[in-house]
């Protein structure tokens, strides 16, 4: 693993086509900073259309305070506003069993896709 690149995480939001990408690794001491203009551009999305939105991850690790904040976004899409695409490293078993675990805390659809 990279020790230089511990936060480099990629986000972006197409408002167009209702789709949110993070991807890389998410391991920044302020999570709550960091994903807080992505709240809230969800946020306003989410008012202001009633397309749902694809929230599609393709990380290599992440941290709990991270998690704190995927938590936090993907609620916003319970009550059919929106499905997740998890992608994992093929050979990574234990992203995958974080993104299962994400799943059963929340009431969004999930898909699980090796990469």
């Amino acid at each position: 693993m990279d020790l230089d690149n511990f936060d480099q995480t990629s986000i972006n939001f197409d408002e167009e086509n209702g789709s949110l990408r993070i991807a890389g690794i998410s391991m920044m001491e302020d999570s709550l900073g960091f994903y807080a203009e992505t709240k809230n551009k969800l946020d306003s999305y989410l008012l202001n259309s009633d397309r749902s939105v694809t929230v599609e991850f393709e990380l290599t690790y992440f941290n709990s305070s991270s998690a704190k904040q995927f938590i936090q976004i993907l609620s916003r899409l319970e009550n059919n506003r929106g499905v997740v695409s998890w992608k994992y490293p093929k050979d990574n078993t234990i992203m995958e069993d974080r993104g299962k675990e994400l799943e059963i805390l929340l009431d969004v659809p999930f898909t699980f896709i090796p990469v």
